[in-house]
C-alpha cells in the first residue's frame, strides 16, 4: 500500500440523488414556484439570504442513512450509503464478468484529464498486489456493493453487450423480486465476495459508468480513533427506488432535498459530519435534477482533490482548514503519523482579516461560518455560505 494511505482505511460512497415527480418545495415556499430551467451552476460560493432559503425549490432528493449508536465511528450520524473496500471489490474475476462487454484497463469509463496530484487512492497501481482492477474500477464496485448492504439499492445493469456507457445520464434501477435480493443482501453481509456470485446469478453487472466522481475525504487525525480515505462518487436516479436500512449497521433511510438536511442539521435534528454537510452545501448550489445531471456529467472526467482537514485552534474558537487556504500547510503529513493541529493566541477574526485565500469552516460556541473565496478545482462548484447555529440537543 502507498505509504501515504497507510494509517487510513479505504472506502468508497455514492451521493444517490432521485427525481422526484413533483417538485419538493421548502416548506416555506409556494407550490406554484418553479426550478429555474436553465444550466447555470455558479462556481463560486454563494453567500444566502433567509429569502432565498424560504423560496428554493428542489426537483429531486438524496439519500442519507443514519448510523447506528452502537457504531464505532460517527454512531447516530446521517451519511451517505457506502463503507470500506474489500479485497473482492479487486478480484480479477471482475474482469470475466465485465467481458466482453467493456474490457481493461478503465472498463470504457474515459480517461480523467487530471494528471498532476490524483488522489493515491485512485491512482495507486495495484498490480503489484496481484489486482488487474484500477482503483476507479474498484472503489465504484465498492460503492455499489456497500449500497446494496446497507440500504438494499442494487445498481447494477443487465448483461448487454455494447450498452455499457447507457448509464451516462441520470438510470432506472432493473426491477428484481424483493425476495430474492433480500436472501441475497444477507449473503452479501456476510461475506463481499458473495458480490461476485449475486451478479452471476442475476445475469447482472455493476453499473459504474452511472457513478461519477465528486470527491476524496480523508478522515482528519485530530478526531483520532479510526481514520477513512474516502472517494465520494454522485449517481442519480430516474426515481426513488425500494429502500430499506439494514437494521445493524444503519438505523433509519431519509430522502430528503439537500437543504432539508442542512436545516434539519441546524435545529439539531440530525448529525451530519462536516464532509456529508459541506457535499450537502455544494448540492444546495443545484436546485434542479437536469442542472446536477448535467453537471455531474460534464465533470464526469475532470477528477478531483484529496481534501484532508486541518484543525486550527484559535482563543476564541477552532477551525477546519481545507486545502486552498491561505493558513493551510504546504507540505502536510498524509501518513498521519503525528496529528496536525495549527495553534493561536489571536482570534478567529483576526486570523481570517490577515490573509486573502479562504477555505475553512470557523466554529464558536454552537455557530459555524463557512469561508471560502477561491476558485473551486476540476470544474467543481463551490457549496452555499450560510451563518449556521448548530442545535446539540440530541
Amino acid at each position: 500500500m502507498n505509504r501515504d494511505l497507510k494509517c487510513w482505511k479505504e472506502a468508497a460512497t455514492v451521493i444517490l440523488a432521485s427525481a422526484v415527480r413533483n417538485c419538493f418545495v421548502n416548506k416555506n415556499a409556494t407550490s406554484t414556484q418553479t426550478c429555474r430551467p436553465p444550466l447555470l451552476v455558479p462556481k463560486r460560493a454563494r453567500n444566502v439570504t433567509q429569502s432565498w432559503l424560504e423560496t428554493v425549490v428542489f426537483d429531486y432528493t438524496v439519500l442519507m442513512l443514519q448510523r447506528s449508536a452502537k457504531s464505532s465511528f460517527m454512531p447516530h450520524a446521517q451519511v451517505f450509503p457506502g463503507g470500506t473496500i474489500s479485497p473482492s471489490d479487486f478480484s480479477n474475476e471482475w474482469i470475466q464478468m465485465f467481458q466482453p462487454f467493456c474490457k481493461p484497463p478503465n472498463f470504457e469509463l474515459g480517461t480523467v484529464r487530471q494528471t498532476a496530484k490524483r488522489p493515491p487512492i485512485l491512482a495507486m497501481d495495484r498490480g503489484r498486489l496481484g489486482s488487474e482492477i484500477p482503483g476507479e474500477v474498484a472503489f465504484r464496485i465498492c460503492a455499489i456493493r456497500e449500497t446494496f448492504e446497507e440500504s438494499g439499492i442494487l445498481l447494477v445493469k443487465p448483461k448487454a453487450p455494447g450498452k455499457c456507457l447507457k448509464g451516462q445520464g441520470a438510470i432506472t434501477l432493473t426491477q428484481y423480486d424483493q425476495k430474492e435480493l433480500a436472501k441475497w443482501r444477507l449473503l452479501v453481509q456476510k461475506n463481499a465476495e458473495n458480490f461476485i456470485s449475486l451478479c452471476r446469478e442475476l445475469n447482472c453487472i455493476p453499473n459504474i459508468w452511472a457513478l461519477k466522481e465528486w470527491s476524496n475525504w480523508l478522515t482528519p487525525t485530530f478526531l483520532g480513533g479510526k481514520r477513512f480515505d474516502t472517494v465520494f462518487f454522485i449517481c442519480c436516479l430516474q426515481e426513488i427506488p425500494f429502500t430499506l436500512h439494514d437494521g445493524y449497521e444503519t438505523v433509519q433511510y431519509n430522502w430528503m432535498s439537500p437543504l432539508d438536511f442542512i436545516q434539519g442539521f441546524n435545529l439539531g435534528k440530525f448529525i451530519v459530519p462536516p464532509p456529508q454537510w459541506y457535499e450537502l452545501s455544494r448540492l444546495c448550489q443545484i436546485p434542479c435534477f437536469q442542472d446536477l445531471q448535467q453537471f455531474s456529467q460534464d465533470r464526469a472526467l475532470e477528477g478531483c482533490e484529496q481534501w484532508f482537514p486541518i484543525h486550527l485552534v484559535a482563543s476564541d474558537g477552532y477551525a477546519f482548514l481545507y486545502p486552498g487556504d491561505e493558513l493551510y500547510p504546504e507540505d502536510p503529513d498524509y501518513t498521519g503519523e503525528k496529528e496536525i493541529n495549527i495553534n493561536s493566541s489571536k482570534t478567529l477574526e483576526q486570523l481570517r482579516l490577515e490573509v486573502t485565500r479562504l477555505h475553512r469552516i470557523e466554529w464558536r460556541d454552537r455557530y459555524f461560518t463557512l469561508y471560502v473565496n477561491i476558485e473551486p478545482q476540476y470544474k467543481h462548484v463551490h457549496p452555499l455560505t450560510m451563518n449556521m447555529q448548530f442545535n446539540s440537543n440530541l
